[in-house]
């Protein structure tokens, strides 16, 4: 990987700053958990209710199985040498700590031993144990609690009853004769004793859903990587924030107006109105400072309020005395038409292959002043119209009648279009939408831009949340009117200006 200022070119052409790229921001990540469970909490309830349901019909009669467990107590004495006044060969058993201790670590060996086993079937004369056998020795001593479970609740009292008789002939090859002495008899148990607890299933099931939930949005949040900050940018490229443009809740619009957000709309909020205003100044000054008039507004990806942003800074402009005209140059879908005249008309591809005049295609918005070209249908052949021989006669003409020309183009990471017109552009504005596209595609597509002909002027960080810190954090008084303000700079100034320079 080559280097280039500080920076590290990966595979992907994008430049990023040697070990600051993947630092991880504790704030942002906590803020990314808080917004997953406010966009995402359903999921948690969702889970929430899968977990119960599943657990509940684990605990039902569709996979629940009744087991039955019976059980017996009993001491095991071990038996020494025969007496000698008894006459008869029998043998005295006693208790041995010792003996109990090896008692305790042997007994689970012989009860999973296939001698066990096949003495029990051969004294119940069956063909199969139906029934698992396990035993409890109480520590430091000769206590023994021998349990059976099984299906059948006869079955589980027959199995022990065998067990405790066939025993002391399997574990005299291991620790010697043996006894036992039983404290309680084995007994038929009348109810399984697995019954389920439909209420604790229920609970443990959503507990185990919920945490589910959580652990997704938590994973979700770490591994989401958006820009959230015009910061994070920094340290990865040179491309300067030249606007920090607030989010305008749609709710604030009528629910049948599919229209763009508006700068002349009364609900807009003033903190957009301002933004825009400023960022428009500063666009036209650098325009004005390269000789130029045609400006090339992009992004990343659809949805980030290119074209919102693209129209309202033409109305800005228009609405100060500058014949601007809006083009609609995203030819693949050409919607931005509904949102103004919403009437069928000619687009730029009409113009570039001659079926229409510019003037005959050209249509005025009287509420902002704005000159509009947009077709109504998308273009196909795509590629042929950007290429086209009369393509640059046709923007060349639309210099010579307009003094601000904006080039609403399609994505840049979608397809080439972008970087086509970029080559003809007097300048680039770049759009990035908050929390919205991670840093690595931005990098790519602004790279790939760097080698156009236009000059990026800078990105336009929008859609800015005003609870997110408070709005004045996020550049409110750095990018804000009164630092660009028409008071300090306006329109007419740099007229003034240009006549006297």
């Amino acid at each position: 990987m080559a280097e280039k200022n500080g920076y590290q070119k990966a595979d992907s052409g994008s430049y990023r700053k040697l070990d600051e790229d993947d630092v991880i921001d504790l704030g942002t990540l906590f803020w990314n958990i808080i917004q997953g469970f406010m966009k995402f909490w359903w999921l948690v309830i969702l889970l929430m209710a899968i977990g119960a349901g599943a657990f509940y019909l684990k605990a039902s009669r569709i996979f629940y199985m009744p087991m039955y467990q019976s059980s017996a107590t009993f001491t095991v004495l071990t038996g020494g040498a025969s007496t000698a006044d008894s006459g008869n060969g029998t043998y005295n058993f006693y208790y041995d700590t010792t003996t109990a201790g090896q008692l305790a670590r042997t007994f689970p060996y012989i009860l999973s031993s296939s001698l066990l086993t096949d003495a029990i079937k051969e004294d119940l004369g069956v063909e199969a144990v139906n029934g698992s056998i396990s035993a409890q020795a109480i520590s430091e001593s000769n206590m023994i609690t021998m349990s059976v479970i099984s299906q059948s609740p006869e079955d589980a009292k027959a199995i022990l009853e065998s067990a405790i008789k066939v025993y002391p002939d399997i574990a005299r090859f291991v620790i010697g004769d043996t006894r036992f002495n039983i404290i309680d008899e084995p007994t038929m148990p009348d109810e399984p004793y697995n019954k389920p607890s439909y209420r604790a299933q229920i609970k443990k099931g959503g507990l185990y859903g919920a945490g589910a939930g959580i652990l997704l949005i938590c994973l979700y949040a770490f591994f989401k990587k958006t820009v959230q900050k015009p910061e994070e940018l920094k340290s990865a490229m040179s491309l300067t924030c030249i606007a920090n443009i607030p989010e305008a809740p749609r709710k604030l619009r009528k629910q049948k107006d599919q229209r763009w957000i508006r700068m002349k709309d009364d609900r807009t909020p003033q903190a957009f109105k301002e933004n825009i205003q400023s960022l428009q100044i500063r666009i036209s000054r650098e325009l004005e400072e390269r000789g130029g008039k045609l400006l090339l507004i992009t992004s990343t990806m659809p949805e980030e309020g290119k074209s919102t942003l693209a129209y309202n800074l033409a109305a800005a402009a228009a609405s100060h005395g500058v014949k601007v005209l809006f083009v609609d140059a995203d030819l693949r879908k050409q919607e931005d038409r509904k949102h103004l005249t919403g009437e069928i008309g000619r687009g730029l591809a009409s113009v570039v292959t001659g079926k229409c005049t510019l003037e005959e295609a050209v249509r005025n918005e009287e509420e902002t002043g704005i000159d509009f070209l947009g077709g109504s249908r998308p273009i196909k052949k795509v590629q042929q119209i950007l290429n086209h021989s009369r393509f640059e006669a046709v923007l060349q003409e639309m210099k010579e009648r307009w003094d601000l020309i904006i080039l609403d183009a399609p994505p840049a990471e979608m397809f080439e279009d972008s970087s086509i017109l970029a080559e003809r552009a007097d300048g680039i504005l770049y759009i990035i939408r908050y929390d919205m596209v991670q840093k690595r595609r931005i990098l790519d597509c602004i790279q790939g831009l760097e080698d156009a002909k236009a000059p990026l002027l800078g990105y336009a960080f929008n859609g800015i949340p005003v609870h997110r810190g408070g709005y004045g954090y996020y550049g409110y008084g750095r990018y804000g009117y009164g630092y660009y303000g028409y008071s300090s700079y306006s329109y007419e100034d740099r007229k003034k200006r240009g006549a006297h320079d």
